[in-house]
């Protein structure tokens, strides 16, 4: 960390400033800015420069009830949060996601910060801060924070090429370092505000809420002036990490049009993206939402300013908002059969790249294309448009079985011959997961590992795990192994009543009652008692709202199952999505399916 020493004038008015907050502190009245003197700028040519300001938890719409002068002289629009809701992109509308997103240019199912507690984000997609020293080595970094997890956690490798990190500080403190960093013509300054969203845990939207928007607005005027003052050309850009409860303003994190809006605001003109929101879209929810700017853009517009090329090999969610357009409002479609869709307002010729590699050219007034590839996986889309490149993740992965082991894990096994150790207490994948299903990582599996169907745990010894050629293996869990003699056929002798019915099994769900239910892939289901040892009499059965309430209308998507307690088991179906089926009340849960994605189930599906 580096100490700057300030010359007497520059610790007067730093006196000043102080005694301007705390006057605003002590009441709501607004204080003048113009009587304060900054200190002087340090007189150096006209470069480029950054100043990135976030405030956490601040509502758009209460923000515009407020009387905010300083955020009068900024042009603020507003924007989305949260990724594209039930898509692979959806993440919590919380301030790990928000502030990773916000500093990596992609959503979480890329730098797999899912929560606040999430601990190191893929390096694959690194911060800003990394980005800006690998491509200027010289250049001067800060990142000054109240809360200081992104520093500390997320990206605390990529921070350590930082020239200052401060963490902790109170918003007053960060915002007096950082007129100070701008006087020294810092090239990126990050600054994290907090108390917006510290009085809205407190006591939601009110009074309180309200002089804390005040409090930050003069904050702002602080940073403000002294750009004005500088010598240098600096591009401010102003966020939130996300937004609040629609009604109370207490609580955020959930997919509400209202958590999902946020803002972005800016001292410069920006490109059409920022200025003109479209309302042709793939996706109309939460009213249009997503013809607005998208967080992901705050990263590559900052990189562009400071005249950093955004290469297509990042595979940046976001595009920038200065200088060129790209393919704008990328995402993966709702409806149609294509995969993924944009809006145009011209027709300009595409580059489309997968897993960094030439495909096709496209016009954009295709407005949507179509991977006709049948291998299971995870795939990297690039569209580059005027030399600016946007990306989208698509997953066209599913999870063929699973099984539980005991209550701490369970593990799932993707169609892409991966599986992934999952931790139940923690609800995310365990570290260095997946890996690939061959007979070294399951001893036993030989070479049926690709044509895995189903699997189920009788007891905390014995599991069983099933084969698409009919075959079947009993797995020794304290041993990690299979056991001597297997794998064996299914048939009468070894599974009695399941006979003829091997080849037609989707997944195997193990019940409270010493049951286990088999999933056929033509709707129908087959009862085995565990203590008797055979199909019970009157199976197979359809599946249908008086036998799985909630599940007949998934019948023919099923794709595995697991239990996952004694009351909740889940089931995967085709697409990404999965079932919560309750096995007290037996019936699916209220909400579903969902999306298996990066907020669902955190790191099943990373490449």
């Amino acid at each position: 960390m580096i100490r700057i020493s300030c010359k007497p004038k520059t610790i007067l008015s730093y006196a000043l400033m102080l005694l301007t907050v705390d006057a605003l502190s002590a009441s709501n009245k607004p204080v003048a800015l113009s009587d304060i003197e900054l200190p002087d700028a340090v007189a150096i040519t006209g470069d480029k420069k950054v100043l990135l300001i976030g405030i956490d938890g601040l509502q758009f719409e209460e923000l515009q009830k407020v009387s905010t002068p300083n955020f009068d002289r900024l042009t603020i629009n507003k924007a989305y949060t949260g990724g594209i809701t039930h898509s692979n992109s959806e993440q919590s509308t919380s301030s790990g996601p928000g502030w990773s997103t916000i500093l990596t240019g992609v959503w979480a199912n890329k730098h797999q910060i899912t929560s606040n507690s999430s601990d190191l984000a893929n390096p694959k997609f690194p911060s800003i801060f990394k980005r800006l020293r690998d491509a200027q080595p010289q250049a001067k970094i800060a990142s000054i924070m109240n809360w200081g997890t992104p520093n500390t956690s997320y990206f605390r490798n990529d921070v350590t090429g930082n020239d200052i990190i401060l963490n902790g500080l109170v918003d007053k403190d960060v915002t007096l370092k950082g007129v100070e960093l701008i006087q020294q013509g810092y090239d990126l300054v990050f600054l994290h505000l907090d108390d917006p969203d510290h009085a809205g845990h407190s006591t939601g939207f009110g009074p309180a809420y309200n002089k804390s928007i005040q409090i930050t607005d003069q904050y702002l005027g602080l940073l403000l002036n002294a750009v004005n003052q500088s010598h240098h050309d600096w591009l401010v850009l102003i966020t939130t990490d996300h937004g609040r409860h629609p009604i109370t303003g207490y609580g955020h994190g959930n997919q509400t049009k209202e958590e999902k809006t946020i803002f972005i605001g800016s001292n410069k003109t920006l490109n059409a993206e920022f200025t003109q929101p479209l309302s042709d879209l793939n996706n109309h929810d939460f009213n249009n939402l997503y013809g607005n700017p998208a967080q992901t853009s705050l990263t590559p517009t900052a990189l562009r300013y400071l005249d950093i090329e955004i290469e297509k090999e990042w595979l940046l969610d976001g595009i920038p908002l200065v200088d060129n357009l790209g393919v704008r409002k990328l995402m993966p479609t709702s409806t149609g059969n294509n995969d993924i869709a944009w809006s145009s307002l011209e027709d300009v010729q595409i580059e489309l790249y997968r897993n960094g590699q030439f495909l096709t050219q496209l016009n954009t007034s295709d407005q949507g294309w179509s991977d006709d590839t049948e291998i299971p996986g995870i795939f990297d889309y690039a569209l580059v448009q005027n030399f600016t490149p946007a990306a989208l993740r698509l997953n066209k992965i599913d999870i063929n079985a699973a099984v539980s082991w005991g209550s701490s894990h369970a593990y799932l096994f993707r169609n892409d011959q991966r599986y992934v150790r999952y931790a139940k207490v923690f609800d995310k994948a365990s570290p260095g997961y997946p890996k690939d299903t061959n007979n070294s990582s399951w001893p036993g599996f030989d070479t049926h590992a690709d044509q895995l169907i189903a699997a189920f745990e009788k007891d905390i010894s014995t599991s069983y795990y099933f084969f698409n050629n009919g075959h079947y293996i009993r797995y020794n869990n304290i041993l990690d192994k299979a056991e001597t003699g297997y794998p064996k056929i299914v048939n009468n002798d070894t599974w009695p009543g399941l006979e003829g019915y091997a080849n037609k099994i989707t997944a195997a769900l193990r019940w409270n009652n010493n049951k286990v239910y088999f999933f056929l892939d033509n709707g129908q289901y087959i009862r085995f008692d565990l203590t008797n040892d055979r199909v019970d009499s009157g199976y197979p059965k359809a599946i249908n709202s008086q036998t799985w309430p909630g599940l007949e209308s998934y019948s023919m998507d099923i794709t595995s199952a697991v239990k996952w307690n004694d009351n909740v088991a889940y089931i995967f179906l085709t697409h990404q999505r999965y079932l919560r089926y309750k096995l007290n009340s037996d019936q699916v849960d209220n909400g579903y399916p969902s999306k298996v994605n990066a907020n669902t189930w955190s790191g099943l599906m990373m490449p």
